[in-house]
């Protein structure tokens, strides 16, 4: 049985929020207050990546293209780790 992937599901949550909002943009900033423990965790991880910035009185807005390289990245890292697999797999097969 697959376990869905919390880290990256809560993120766009957290993501998907603001852009609802419009929060995209220092002038566009607006309050955030997560419910749930994982949007926590989410919300500290994107401030920690600087892709959910402040505007210093406690309202928040998302940086669209950090979002955007952030994602990008992921998929990157999930690519490569998949045709790691693969390779792993074929040699396996072949001995």
């Amino acid at each position: 049985m697959a376990i869905p992937p919390v880290r990256p599901i809560s993120e766009r949550k957290v993501a998907a929020h603001f852009l609802e909002a419009g929060a995209v943009s220092m002038a566009d900033a607006i309050p955030f207050a997560p419910a749930r423990p994982s949007r926590v965790r989410a919300f500290e991880r994107l401030k920690g990546a600087d892709v959910l910035r402040t505007d210093g009185q406690g309202k928040w807005w998302l940086d669209e293209a950090r979002w955007n390289g952030r994602r990008s990245d992921r998929r990157t890292r999930v690519v490569f780790a998949m045709l790691a697999v693969g390779v792993a797999a074929a040699v396996a097969a072949l001995r």
